[in-house]
């Protein structure tokens, strides 16, 4: 069977037999054929599989198949995505088998082989950790052989392997990419797993390929993130966490509500603290009427609530998550003992235990592989919804690597999370997940873009270090992570509190992300406020278009003393916008290379710019200042 997709950037045909192989990926712009692939090396048990039959195609959409084979005992089944208005394709495999396997992982996702020499190339993963680092984005030359990453970059084709960084995987390999340029061949490696048992369904990572030229990958994310709600693309959203810590409530939530419709805030985020015991219910010594009148209120005022929580934890005081252990209770090995809910290592141990006995704040994982406590969890956040229309939340404060229990091994957990997650989006409209990735070991990129925005940051004035507040700091982890993730995507802190910058600067990092106040917004002064709400209000509509446009990083990296931009401009080439940033240089004067242009518009800032062909040349007198052009051909 000959699978064949054409749009206006490539063209793709797939031979299904013996197994999945590209033949051509042709740029449509210069008819060549960039690559091809080659017979994929499936380990188990120490060898590689060898017998591939074809069974079945089913096309699941007009750019959806499953394609499923038998090889050996284990049946492959693969998804595989085209995309009409993207010059990339992608596809996932879910396994299962009839017989258990083991040393799989560095089975190969796709073998390419390059139609022409290709004897350089880029590496690129993030360091997930913001707590521990302002410069999280890792570029470097790929070597010949081992290269860790998840994106892999020619001079005009993307591979990314679609999954958490590796820092990030649940089970973590040593390389994720082997790099023959002798052989002109690129071999992306890594399942995610290692075990296959009978009766489990694993999930392998995935694979994306795509030309990079005319914004080819904001292209693949335009579309491939679709779905994400566009009542969200104009969201402000407040969190309080730097100054109230774990005091949170009902009077100082009622405070923000109100402060925040005085600043164009249509978010405000109630941050850990909410509960009387870890993620129970919702303390009334805190909150008399729990979230009923914040609600009301918020409603009438166009206002969202958003929830801290943690899904993967509860109190180890909750009756279900209760640590018995030792045979004077049950003997684990004479008798089948009924475990309860609480996350336990195979030394019946709980895999992360915070407090502890006695402690005012003591908590464990909860074991989603236990269907009563995965019910437990998703009725509790659905709970929220149905009775004070919550459908923003922010998960914090776990590491999926911890979660190798009794119940099965950290890939297991990561795609039981998944399921919680695919089933909460079914149950709650417009969800929004604030995916908190300042630790290690958590889902990033797809995974949380799946289900809404990555919280990149968690800054605050009391930390006198490398964590400390400035705009073009907070720019930079936005600047260089859009490159890979979609702008609107993306949670940019903003302290408009403060007075050390400029209020339109601060503000005007934040246009092409979503805004995140960090902070108590009534320490803003009211004419701040009033401020903040009219900028806001002004940049709704472009915000909105921005969601729809493909947006990347130009100029410098932000940092003190540097110039840099963002660039967004329409899919087809029609309209462009570009934010300019002067992060305290010392010259007042720079020139930034546009795609396309001979028109100029003015929209926010300094008037003092003209093109000359291609070429804007703008001049902001202040040393912290932003403007924002349009520009049309």
């Amino acid at each position: 069977m000959n699978l064949k997709w054409e749009n206006s950037y490539i063209r793709v045909s797939i031979e299904t037999e013996p197994f999945f192989a590209i033949t051509e990926f042709v740029d449509r712009k210069t008819g060549r054929n960039l690559f091809t692939t080659g017979a994929p090396w499936l380990a188990a048990d120490r060898k590689r599989c060898e017998t591939f039959r074809f069974l079945s195609a089913r096309p699941c959409s007009e750019t959806e198949y499953e394609l499923v084979w038998k090889v050996e005992d284990i049946t492959v089944t693969r998804h595989l995505f085209f995309y009409r208005d993207a010059p990339a394709i992608r596809w996932f495999d879910t396994m299962e088998t009839e017989t258990d396997k083991a040393d799989m992982y560095y089975s190969n996702l796709a073998d390419i082989h390059f139609a022409a020499p290709c004897r350089e190339g880029r590496v690129v993963h993030f360091f997930s950790c913001s707590d521990q680092s302002n410069r999280r984005l890792l570029d470097s030359a790929a070597r010949p052989g081992k290269n860790r990453g998840a994106f892999f970059f020619t001079s005009e084709l993307c591979f990314y392997k679609e999954g958490p960084m590796p820092d990030c995987q649940p089970i973590k390999g040593e390389y994720d990419f082997l790099f023959d340029p002798e052989q002109a061949r690129l071999e992306m490696l890594g399942l995610g797993f290692d075990n296959l048992r009978k009766g489990e369904n694993r999930r392998a990572n995935g694979v994306v390929i795509g030309l990079t030229r005319d914004f080819g990958m904001q292209r693949y994310r335009l579309e491939r993130y679709a779905n994400y709600p566009l009542s969200a693309a104009t969201e402000v959203l407040s969190n309080s966490w730097p100054d109230l810590q774990l005091g949170v409530n009902e009077e100082v939530i009622a405070k923000e509500l109100h402060a925040a419709a005085e600043s164009g805030i249509n978010c405000v985020f109630i941050d850990d603290g909410w509960f009387s015991t870890f993620m129970g219910d919702i303390d009334e010594t805190k909150f008399p009427n729990k979230f009923r009148k914040l609600a009301d209120f918020a409603s009438r005022n166009g206002i969202a609530i958003g929830l801290w929580c943690n899904p993967l934890g509860l109190d180890i005081r909750h009756p279900r998550m209760v640590l018995w252990d030792g045979a004077e209770c049950r003997d684990t090995l004479l008798e089948p003992n009924p475990w309860n809910w609480l996350a336990r290592t195979d030394d019946f141990s709980p895999t992360e235990l915070r407090g502890g006995a006695g402690s005012e704040r003591s908590y464990s994982p909860v074991d989603l592989m236990d269907k009563e406590a995965f019910q437990f969890m998703k009725n509790k956040l659905v709970g929220f919804y149905r009775e004070y229309g919550i459908r923003h939340f922010k998960f914090d404060l776990y590491q999926l690597t911890a979660f190798n229990t009794l119940r099965g091994d950290a890939n297991l957990h990561y795609e039981k999370y998944r399921e919680l997650l695919e089933t909460l989006q079914k149950e709650i409209p417009e969800l929004v997940i604030s995916m908190d990735v300042t630790r290690r070991n958590r889902p990033y990129f797809d995974f949380a873009l799946d289900f809404g925005r990555l919280f990149l940051e968690n800054r605050g004035r009391s930390l006198k270090d490398h964590r400390y507040y400035h705009p073009y700091m907070a720019l930079g982890n936005l600047w260089y992570t859009l490159k890979y993730a979609p702008a609107k995507q993306l949670e940019i802190e903003m302290m408009p509190q403060i007075d050390d910058y400029p209020l339109e600067y601060i503000l005007g990092t934040t246009i092409f992300a979503t805004p995140l106040y960090w902070g108590v917004i009534e320490n803003t002064a009211p004419e701040k406020r009033e401020q903040m709400k009219r900028f806001f209000a002004d940049m709704a509509p472009l915000r909105k278009l921005f969601a729809g446009y493909l947006t990347t990083a130009i100029g410098d990296l932000p940092e003190k003393g540097s110039w840099s931009a963002i660039l967004s401009v329409a899919p087809d080439g029609n309209d462009g916008f570009l934010a300019v940033y002067r992060n305290g240089a010392d010259s007042e004067e720079h020139a930034f290379e546009l795609p396309f242009g001979s028109r100029l518009e003015t929209i926010r800032g300094s008037a003092d710019a003209h093109l000359e062909n291609t070429t804007l040349h703008v001049r902001l007198p202040e040393s912290y200042s932003f403007a924002l052009y349009r520009f049309q051909p």
